[in-house]
């Protein structure tokens, strides 16, 4: 057997392993029995039906969707920011810009869940939107941080050079020249921070209560006594809506392509 079959067999059972689990509960929504078996016992929507109809499940999606949409616009400005700092700083004080950045993504998650808890339960931003939406823009502000900076670190820094030279100030030469060049790095970022939100449960377990939850804290807390096909139907439906998202992200991709042809012409033509 040579190298090339190899690589392929391994790559075949790898991605059977990371899909089958998906295949299965998602099939085990359609059974028409009371319990989850796989292959499904008959064919039914009842579940789906009983779950697009239960005002639970359809609050918990509208509960993540809002904070992930809050979460991921906290993170493009805040990781944003950083990155331009630490793109402009130098020495320590890029050091300290980076290192900060990404520790959300370095420190064990549980830790992070008990400190949100006992900062934003004095505060009273438990059980609602806006606490669990800045507690996860904390954790994907790392993914918009370091697709922004590995894109500034590329950048000709004459072209913002240029813009200064023909009158344009500090703030317009960053919202003319520099951001529309970044916008890419804003845009995958802002989808990494929404995706890690939406699945996040750790953190959102911690700050949640019982009149305010989350899609994966309510299906966490619906599996306690064991999986019921109504958490499969929301798996279903969780698995589509994501791989809505996908296309989302591929009908972005020609405009991100098109700005990056953008910037790479406007650096052509300032040297």
């Amino acid at each position: 057997m040579n190298a090339g079959l190899s690589v392929r067999i391994f790559g075949v059972v790898i991605a059977v392993m990371l899909i089958l689990p998906t295949i299965v509960i998602c099939a085990t929504a359609f059974t028409s029995g009371s319990s989850v078996t796989f292959p499904p016992d008959g064919f039914s929507f009842r579940w789906i039906e009983d779950v697009l109809g239960d005002r639970r499940w359809i609050r918990a999606f509208g509960n993540s969707f809002a904070v992930g949409l809050l979460s991921a616009v906290f993170a493009v400005v805040a990781g944003g920011a950083l990155a331009l700092g630490a793109a402009r700083a130098r020495g320590a004080i890029a050091t300290v810009f980076t290192a900060v950045s990404v520790l959300p993504m370095i420190l064990p998650l549980v830790v992070g869940a008990i400190g949100f808890y006992l900062v934003y339960a004095r505060f009273g931003l438990t059980g609602n939107v806006l606490g669990l939406a800045l507690a996860h823009g904390v954790l994907g502000l790392p993914y918009v941080f370091v697709n922004t900076l590995a894109i500034l670190r590329t950048l000709d820094s004459r072209i913002e050079e240029a813009a200064r030279v023909h009158g344009a100030s500090q703030f317009v030469t960053l919202i003319t020249v520099t951001l529309p060049m970044i916008a890419p790095a804003f845009i995958s970022g802002g989808l990494l921070a929404f995706i890690s939100s939406w699945d996040e449960v750790v953190v959102a377990t911690f700050l949640s209560d019982a009149r305010f939850q989350t899609l994966p804290v309510l299906m966490y807390s619906q599996i306690r006594s064991g999986v019921e096909p109504s958490v499969s139907a929301v798996a279903l439906i969780v698995t589509v809506f994501t791989f809505a998202i996908a296309l989302i992200v591929f009908a972005v991709g020609p405009i991100r392509a098109r700005l990056a042809k953008r910037a790479l012409k406007t650096q052509r033509s300032s040297r």
